[in-house]
């Protein structure tokens, strides 16, 4: 059991750090869609360099933040039927959800993109939708990588599900509350 919460421990560490490295790619992401604005009005000269370097660094920063939205519990929701229930009630729903709801999408995902990664570094292929060719493997080798650290937190989240309904925490466990969004 140490060895399994030592596990979830990194797992979450590891998207702790990926989400910072992630946040670096807002700033130029900005700067160019800024850029490429600018130069558009300006010079009336559009930039498609510009447009693919703005979806490059939009996807690679998507794709490494969504394992750390999943840790720190930050991720879209549907909750409306979900905070009718009381707190058993949504640790059985998280209990049925991730299997079903997560892991499967998320597995063929992981899958489908390996072998888009190793086929783009196998081939070499270039970029298809842009005159710019560089080279596509880097883009999707971080995609996958986004991909497996949300499925890791999957699992710990599951984890923590699982040790929640048989009445044991971890320290990085964080309780789901009993009480209706706006109570107190």
């Amino acid at each position: 059991m140490k060895f399994l919460k030592k596990l979830e421990s990194g797992i979450t560490k590891a998207n702790d750090i990926t989400a910072v490295i992630a946040s670096f790619f807002i700033i130029p992401m900005i700067v160019v869609v800024i850029a490429e604005v600018v130069i558009r009005n300006a010079f009336m000269h559009h930039l498609n360099l510009a447009i693919d370097v703005s979806w490059i660094l939009f996807v690679i920063f998507s794709f490494l933040g969504v394992g750390y939205a999943l840790a720190k519990n930050i991720h879209i929701k549907v909750d409306f039927f979900y905070n009718l229930l009381k707190r058993r009630g949504k640790i059985i729903v998280n209990l049925i959800g991730y299997p079903i709801l997560v892991f499967l999408p998320l597995f063929s995902l992981v899958f489908s993109m390996y072998v888009l990664t190793i086929d783009a570094i196998v081939n070499d292929l270039p970029a298809f939708l842009t005159p710019w060719e560089y080279p596509l493997w880097p883009i999707r080798l971080l995609i996958c990588v986004g991909m497996v650290l949300m499925t890791l937190q999957a699992g710990v989240k599951l984890a923590e599900r699982i040790r929640e309904i048989r009445g044991m925490k971890s320290e990085h466990d964080r309780e789901i509350p009993d009480t209706k969004e706006g109570e107190a």
